[in-house]
């Protein structure tokens, strides 16, 4: 049984890969930080959901603590992000532009969306690389993990999109990749899935006017259900064996 720590796991995908990986036998631990309900539905079937502010200095000991509850790690899932300050909201039918973003913003935006997870991930790596060694002091095992990213479409394409999201979202892939490189020796494989507009989620922040656009210029013509991009998540965390260092874009065909 894949035991899988879903940070964000209160979030619009968050809570839909969770329920994927329970619903294909996994166990799961998650964080939650203001989404109360809906880490509470989940309570009963994970075997932690843990309160944190990842942008804050709880990120390693919430690892630890959900790493703990579910007997070890095989797999953690990077699904928090903020698109925009909590609180700002742009005037009119738009997103934040580059003069409008000040330092506080970039800081807020870096350190949930960047640092959380380049924290989670080296205590991960840490967690799987103890198993490793322990499983082949024993058994001559091959234990290793997943390092699953939720990036973005906005950080693999020229899209409109606010510059410090974008930019906290391209540095998922750059890291990923250096992972990659410096984890794959002890079987720890490292990968950013990119989703394009979702119709649930951040998208929903996202100007009307880019919506049309998006949906116009997708080969699909829609934005995605979270359930969609949850899928290829869900096959990182559970069935991948070989796939590392990669950006997987799950846009429509943008």
């Amino acid at each position: 049984m894949k035991r899988v720590l879903v940070l964000g796991g209160s979030g619009a995908l968050g809570r839909v890969v969770c329920r994927g990986l329970i619903d294909a036998g996994a166990r799961v631990a998650l964080t939650w930080w203001r989404g109360e309900a809906a880490a509470e539905a989940l309570r009963g079937e994970v075997a932690a959901a843990v309160q944190v502010d990842l942008g804050g200095e709880g990120v390693e000991a919430a690892v630890d603590e959900a790493a703990e509850a579910l007997g070890g790690l095989d797999a953690l899932v990077h699904s928090a992000a903020i698109g925009i300050r909590p609180g700002l909201t742009p005037p009119g039918d738009r997103h934040q532009v580059m003069r409008e973003v000040t330092l506080e913003d970039w800081e807020a935006m870096m350190n949930l969306n960047v640092r959380s997870a380049f924290l989670a991930c080296r205590r991960a790596s840490e967690i799987m690389r103890a198993q490793r060694e322990g499983a082949a002091s024993i058994e001559g095992g091959s234990s290793g993990g997943d390092l699953i990213l939720v990036g973005s479409i906005d950080g693999v394409k020229p899209v409109p999109s606010p510059v410090h999201y974008a930019a906290s979202k391209a540095a998922l892939g750059g890291m990923a990749r250096a992972m990659a490189k410096e984890l794959g020796r002890e079987n720890i494989r490292v990968n950013v899935v990119a989703p394009g507009m979702m119709d649930r989620g951040l998208s929903q922040i996202a100007p009307a006017a880019l919506v049309r656009e998006y949906e116009k210029h997708s080969g699909l013509r829609r934005r995605s259900a979270p359930e969609e991009v949850a899928s290829v998540v869900c096959w990182l965390a559970l069935s991948n064996t070989y796939l590392t260092g990669e950006t997987i874009a799950v846009d429509g065909g943008l």
